[in-house]
């Protein structure tokens, strides 16, 4: 289903737009803002679905797999490019202007790549 959603989005030229203007943020960041907003929409879901009358009280089974399914229904909506916009606000705070300019990218990048090597002590990597 999330596929059929991801093909509709492609078509519109505008949601191509927002794709290019985050081009050079790192995907660590935009992971972290879809998971936010999935949880936002989960949390949105879950009150909508406690303000409805029922008629009968839910089993703990039908609670299980109502739960399931709204996290589902969170988790595609988050990961369409509109979505709600929480993930934009998100991206715009951990991510300023200047991180996205493609000058600075190549030199965050490398930035990255430095912190994640691990130093060996056995081969002199240590000051004692």
């Amino acid at each position: 289903m999330s596929d059929k959603i991801s093909n509709l989005n492609i078509q519109n030229p505008s949601l191509n737009k927002i794709n290019e203007k985050y081009k050079h943020v790192p995907k660590e960041i935009i992971d972290v803002a879809e998971g936010m907003e999935s949880q936002f929409i989960n949390h949105m879901i879950n009150e909508m679905r406690k303000s409805v009358n029922k008629v009968e009280p839910e089993s703990q089974a039908e609670r299980f797999y109502n739960s399931k399914i709204d996290e589902e229904y969170a988790k595609i909506m988050s990961e369409t490019k509109n979505g709600l916009g929480v993930k934009e606000m998100i991206i715009e705070q951990l991510a300023p202007q200047y991180i996205r300019q493609p000058k600075l990218a190549k030199y965050n990048q490398g930035l990255r790549t430095y912190q994640q090597q691990e130093v060996d002590s056995t081969k002199g990597g240590s000051h004692e």
